[in-house]
């Protein structure tokens, strides 16, 4: 039986927003078991940096519950956006927060969607920094790392239409150059993640509420990417 797949969304989204994707990937030609990390929009606005505790406890029973009902010895961990970073915190073998996890036993790939690796963005600065200090990189030699970027959305502040416009206020705020190439809420090269398997999906889009059809978990784009997960390790 394939390895079950653990689903963490990004900063304010919520469960539901994960449900098309969880299908997909539960249908075939991908026929996994897909666990959606129940961690709320209410509960993502309540984090505050650089203390990420909350969701790393729920995203570590969510793996628990899919080892426990499946069998398995070990997941595939896909994190979009701010999940990706808190999933490579629960990796992690050291304490955080007085709280070992030390997810590296129970994850065989790790795959970010989005997720700014190299950010500047002020709620989550202090975590990041920390997490990129404690292990940088592709860190655990065992685990298959993916970093997914997008490149679709060029950020204007004028003359752009409402999408370039919006986008060039989440890359200027969170990352200092709003005139930038990114996925419309995260500039592409932040998303670089040394020692991954580094993909560019032209076209590619941040977020399923605003582009259901090209965002990282739509139908079409999943098949640009999930390939990464499920190939092994080279010897």
């Amino acid at each position: 039986m394939a390895q079950p797949i653990v689903l963490l969304g990004g900063w304010l989204s919520s469960p539901k927003d994960y449900v098309g994707m969880a299908r997909t990937l539960a249908a075939p030609p991908y026929n996994r078991i897909v666990y959606i990390t129940d961690f709320t929009r209410i509960e993502w606005a309540k984090v505050r940096d650089p203390d990420f505790t909350p969701v790393l406890n729920v995203l570590a029973r969510t793996v628990e519950l899919a080892l426990q009902e499946t069998g398995a010895e070990r997941i595939d961990l896909i994190g979009h956006s701010a999940g990706g970073r808190v999933a490579r915190a629960y990796l992690g073998h050291l304490p955080y927060n007085g709280i070992t996890y030390d997810g590296q036993r129970h994850v065989a790939s790790l795959t970010t969607l989005g997720t700014a690796h190299t950010t500047y963005e002020v709620w989550v600065k202090g975590f990041g920094a920390l997490i990129n200090e404690r292990y940088p990189g592709a860190f655990y030699e065992h685990i298959r790392y993916t970093s997914v970027a997008g490149r679709s959305v060029l950020g204007r502040r004028f003359f752009g239409n409402g999408e370039q416009m919006l986008a060039f206020r989440s890359y200027e705020t969170s990352f200092g150059d709003g005139r930038q190439m990114g996925d419309g809420i995260i500039p592409t090269h932040c998303c670089y993640l040394e020692g991954a398997d580094n993909l560019m999906l032209e076209g590619a889009r941040h977020a399923p509420y605003n582009a259901p059809r090209t965002w990282y978990g739509a139908p079409a784009v999943i098949p640009l990417w999930f390939e990464s997960v499920a190939e092994p390790l080279p010897a």
